[in-house]
């Protein structure tokens, strides 16, 4: 007896998928794969998404850290700012140590202060002694509030009693600080928005007129790229301290990558006297 004759015999018969069935999982695969898909797709997407928004967020967060604590560090009275079409700049003195003086010469020129020691070996640059404005921390020559470079030795400014600081050349104060308070600084840092780039320049001259890109260097490291790319109208202001209050720098800037821009602000107020 054969194969198809026993399975009539016992009652059986052949099964399998209809072509209705297999057309259904089929469908049904489909949409569990195109759901799928959507998924991982729209997570990749999310993720990278979010990493962009975090590099955005972290280019503009050095830059802004930078200049904040660098403005914190000015001389009195030295962030001035100033805009044209070739960008917008902001410009201020660093101060590198600070001290005491015993006398200067206000009278006539010298090369020679009396001061307090310093505690440990300052950084060297130029004093600068009573900045009651903008114009008299720029102003260059003699009197002036800021000096010819120090000539001293940082470790000759050591020690237990009154000491002498020696200047390249003869120089004048214009007045006497009612603190005596004498700082040490560095030639001027300027912060220039310039098309979309925000650039730190630094190593330059300082001046009465406040030098623009165009007169600023030009290559690397005394220009460094902070961020790009950037957009403002009106990234820097400087407003100057009053019996009320410390002076106020306010920064603006936006930070943009793929049609998202991060706003950025924050204000910094100088707690440094003259």
């Amino acid at each position: 007896m054969n194969s198809v004759a026993m399975f009539k015999k016992k009652g059986l018969k052949q099964k399998g998928f209809t072509l209705v069935e297999l057309i259904i999982v089929i469908v049904l695969l489909g949409i569990i794969s195109v759901g799928v898909t959507g998924f991982i797709v729209n997570s990749v997407q999310g993720y990278s998404d979010l990493a962009r928004r975090d590099g955005i967020a972290a280019t503009s967060r050095v830059a802004m850290d930078r200049m904040v604590r660098e403005l914190r560090n000015s001389l009195p009275n030295s962030v001035r700012t100033h805009q044209d079409a070739s960008g917008a700049c902001l410009e201020y003195v660093p101060i590198l140590d600070a001290t005491t003086y015993i006398s200067i010469p206000v009278s006539s020129s010298a090369s020679t202060l009396s001061i307090v020691p310093f505690s440990e070996a300052p950084e060297l640059g130029r004093t600068a002694i009573y900045p009651i404005s903008s114009s008299a921390v720029y102003q260059t020559g003699s009197p002036a509030v800021i000096s010819p470079t120090i000539s001293s030795a940082a470790s000759s400014l050591l020690g237990p009693g009154v000491t002498t600081l020696s200047l390249a050349s003869a120089h004048q104060y214009p007045t006497e600080s009612p603190a005596k308070r004498m700082f040490i600084v560095s030639d001027p840092i300027s912060y220039c928005v310039v098309a979309d780039r925000l650039y730190r320049y630094s190593n330059y001259a300082r001046s009465s007129l406040q030098p623009m890109p165009s007169t600023l260097p030009t290559t690397e490291p005394n220009r460094a790229l902070l961020a790009y790319p950037v957009a403002a109208n009106q990234p820097f202001t400087a407003v100057n301290a009053t019996l009320q209050r410390n002076a106020l720098v306010m920064l603006e800037f936006s930070v943009e990558q793929n049609s998202e821009r991060l706003l950025i602000q924050q204000e910094v107020q100088i707690r440094n006297a003259p």
